[in-house]
């Protein structure tokens, strides 16, 4: 079996336990919020809460042991202090556990001893028992197609979309997966799963990518990474994926102030920005600057066809604006042939004059006046329609002169 159809049954499971649910309604816990959210969200599954202390929340029996459980569990959720994971994880090998997610932080990622011993130790008895882990220090996995969440207040109100969309992500950042959802779903994109994997102690990027190859509903992959274990491995799925879905990359820890805090953050190996970008460029996989841009770049893929060629066209306001773009779009690898002679007439019969403009390519086209907006819109027609061009690209600047321009 490979790892791509191994790893879905982690996005269905049939019952979820969350370790570490407060039974106290007036001092609710990280666990008691997991719960919740699961609930709230629309998790088909049943849903077991478990603490040592036992007694009741939201109409359900608290269990004192994950192996007092009268049904099987295929998903763990825990949130319970870093010190008791490994009776949790041994105790979910007796019950025929099949992954686990750690929230609980407190491991590798902290500058103590104890911490790493203690993700090795929880790592060994997973993998002996046949367990995944997803994190420690991590949101794990949200899917809405199954119910599956991971934040402590997934409500529709606060901005959490129960809609599936062909965007995956993996994240080793928690915070920049939820700003993630919470961004995209302004602008009317959706995941089909989001991947925040933390320490990556079992599973991890590389894993997560070689899944999203062959899921059906995941059309775009987004990911933020802070470093990687295995660059030889990461590189050969990077490779592969990208040849088959548009993948887009915010790599960060690239300087030694941000390889401490990536280190720090989710324990992970950095690198320097030299490699990496040598490995995505050669990959096929798209660098981006900021969780913002990965955004950006997938609306681009999900709302626009691909161009037939690199023939391209920029049409704006401004000559240094226009210069600007042109230097872009060749560094990028895209052609800006000049337009040809009856475009260009054709364009100076719109405007009567070049002067102050310029119509080879980029188009600079200034117009001091709303009453203009008919001849900015029939000079894009007529530039799109040209058959020697591919893709066109526009700048224009958000002034009351082209909020006129939107609202006509």
């Amino acid at each position: 079996m490979t790892i791509e159809s191994s790893l879905d049954y982690l996005f269905h499971p049939r019952s979820i336990a969350v370790a570490g649910v407060s039974g106290d309604l007036d001092e609710p816990n990280a666990g008691q919020r997991f719960m919740q959210s699961l609930i709230e969200f629309g998790f088909k599954g049943n849903i077991y809460p478990i603490n040592p202390s036992g007694g009741e929340i939201f109409g359900s029996k608290i269990y004192t042991s994950i192996k007092d459980v009268p049904d099987r569990v295929d998903y763990v959720v825990s949130a319970i202090p870093a010190h008791y994971t490994p009776q949790l994880v041994a105790d979910c090998a007796t019950k025929g556990v099949r992954a686990i997610h750690f929230f609980t932080s407190g491991f590798a990622e902290i500058e103590d001893e104890r911490g790493k011993q203690l993700e090795s130790e929880i790592a060994k008895i997973a993998r002996q028992n046949g367990i995944r882990i997803i994190g420690p220090n991590c949101m794990g996995l949200y899917c809405p197609k199954t119910g599956l969440t991971f934040a402590m207040d997934f409500r529709e109100q606060s901005g959490f979309p129960r809609q599936s969309g062909p965007l995956g992500l993996i994240s080793q950042s928690g915070g920049n997966s939820i700003y993630c959802i919470k961004a995209a779903s302004t602008r009317g994109v959706y995941f089909s799963k989001v991947i925040s994997y933390g320490n990556a102690s079992d599973l991890n990027e590389t894993d997560f990518l070689e899944y999203f190859t062959c899921d059906p509903d995941t059309k775009v992959i987004g990911a933020y990474i802070e470093g990687v274990e295995d660059g030889s491995r990461f590189a050969r799925v990077l490779r592969r994926l990208s040849r088959l879905k548009p993948v887009i990359i915010f790599k960060v820890g690239n300087t030694d102030t941000g390889i401490r805090a990536a280190a720090s953050h989710t324990s992970a190996v950095a690198g320097s920005s030299r490699i990496w970008e040598s490995i995505l460029k050669q990959a096929g996989a798209i660098q981006v600057d900021s969780m913002e841009e990965i955004i950006d770049v997938a609306l681009l893929f999900l709302r626009v066809s691909p161009p037939k060629g690199r023939n391209a066209a920029v049409i704006g306001v401004g000559g240094g604006a226009s210069v600007q773009a042109a230097d872009e779009c060749s560094n990028s690898g895209l052609i800006l042939p000049a337009l040809p002679m009856p475009i260009r007439q054709r364009l100076r019969d719109i405007y009567a004059s070049e002067a102050g403009r310029s119509f080879r390519n980029p188009v600079d086209i200034f117009l001091p006046a709303a009453s203009q907006i008919k001849m900015f819109t029939d000079s894009v027609k007529l530039i799109t329609d040209c058959d020697e061009i591919d893709l066109v690209i526009m700048h224009v600047g958000f002034d009351i002169f082209f909020l006129d321009l939107c609202k006509g």
